[in-house]
């Protein structure tokens, strides 16, 4: 049996959309990180890093999106959610997992976060980060220009993009990026997957829950 440990709204929703659009039995198992649950004994024997998501398996914890999301991908070849391993395109996808992981993830935290940059100005902290996300959503939304998905077609690099989407909401962020009609487009596209906009109405009310 799959269990996943998520966060409502984190980046952890992209494993919990990836097990929807795979077909694949699984539990979540919900870890509110406002309330410090990723800090507790249990889940830190989880997770010692003490984030989410992740990912509780046969043969034990995956942890990392950018590991999980290919791992599910490839337990429900059927679903097609990533081109062959060791493909050409594999990598593609790849490549895109890394970029939404270690740019535009990366530039939200700073957005996100300011006042963890200990010694520094949140509010020009703030600024630099918020300029970073809309460059790299920019360079995105030209990628989306004349295609619909990341990679031609849907793969769960757009599930993982998605979530980057959502966060734009987010008070920090809202108002302050560059117009993204492509990635506006594709917006809409994916939460008209039924499955998807389905698992959005929970993790609204678990936001709302607190």
């Amino acid at each position: 049996m799959l269990r996943l440990h998520h966060a409502p709204m984190a980046c952890s929703l992209a494993s919990r959309f990836a097990l929807a659009e795979a077909g694949l039995t699984h539990e979540v198992a919900v870890v509110r990180t406002a309330r410090g649950e990723n800090r507790a004994e249990a889940y830190l024997q989880i997770n010692p890093r003490g984030k989410v998501p992740a990912l509780q398996t046969d043969d034990g914890v995956i942890t990392e999106s950018t590991a999980i999301l290919p791992f599910i991908a490839d337990l429900a070849p059927q679903a097609g959610l990533l081109p062959p391993a060791g493909s050409f395109a594999r990598a593609q996808a790849q490549a895109w997992l890394s970029f939404l992981s270690s740019t535009v993830h990366a530039a939200y935290t700073g957005a996100l976060r300011a006042e963890a940059f200990e010694g520094c100005d949140p509010t020009a902290v703030r600024a630099v980060h918020v300029a970073r996300v809309g460059a790299a959503l920019q360079e995105v939304d030209a990628h989306l220009a004349e295609q619909d998905y990341l990679l031609g077609d849907f793969s769960l690099c757009d599930l993982y993009l998605l979530v980057f989407l959502l966060w734009r909401g987010a008070p920090a962020v809202a108002g302050k990026l560059p117009p993204l009609p492509n990635l506006d487009a594709f917006q809409q596209r994916m939460l008209a997957r039924p499955a998807l906009a389905a698992i959005l109405g929970e993790e609204m009310k678990l936001m709302a829950e607190g």
